[in-house]
Formats: structure tokens, sequence, C-alpha cells
């Protein structure tokens, strides 16, 4: 399954399994406790401290954060677009798949672009 956050997108083949294996390590408590306005919570807070701190997140933490908002929620996709005070709103969506593989074969057409002309 493909889960769009803001502008990454990353592949999970089952995120109920991937959340079930890396909950204790994400910190975000058992997710059979968790309702979903506690997942987004959590995702939300997460990326906005990785943004405040200047820092992209890592494949590791896009994929435990869609494993959590794909299990909790349903949705494919979060986008966390900032408010006047600062923090971030978070926006679930269920895109079509279509959609996502588009997308994602333009970022990895446009990240091998940037790579080639690096090593030119």
């Amino acid at each position: 399954m493909l889960f769009l956050l803001n502008n990454d997108i990353v592949e999970l083949s089952v995120p109920e399994a991937h959340l079930g294996a890396r909950w204790r390590a994400m910190g975000c408590g058992n997710p059979h406790d968790l309702r979903a306005q506690d997942a987004i919570d959590f995702v939300r807070d997460r990326v906005s401290r990785a943004l405040g701190s200047g820092r992209s997140l890592s494949e590791s933490e896009l994929k435990d954060f869609a494993a959590l908002i794909i299990t909790k929620t349903g949705a494919n996709s979060i986008v966390l677009t900032p408010r006047a005070d600062g923090s971030l709103n978070p926006r679930l969506q269920d895109v079509p798949r279509l959609v996502l593989e588009t997308y994602k074969r333009g970022a990895d057409n446009e990240n091998a672009a940037t790579a080639s002309r690096i090593e030119a």
C-alpha cells in the first residue's frame, strides 16, 4: 500500500504487521488502545518536532507513521499544513492508488535527475 505524508510517499506491504512490530520503538503506546485521533495527534506532534529542528523524516519514520495512520484511520494520506500559530493542521484523505503511483514515479524521476546532475 502506498502512503503520502506531505510530499513523501512510502510503500508498506502489510501496515498492521509493520505497526505490530514497531509500535514500541515508535513510542506511540499500544496501538490497540489508541483512537484514530490519538494516532493523528501522535504523527502531527512528531512531524512538527522534526520540522522544528530542521531535519527531514527518515524512511523508517515515514513507514512507521504510515502504518499507524493506515491502521487506525484507513486513510492513505495525511497532509500537515502550517497554521498561523505555528502548529500543523492535519488533513486525512484516501487518495486513489493511481494518483499515488503517478506521484511516486514523478518523484523517483526527479530524484534520479538530481542525482545525475550531482554526479556530472
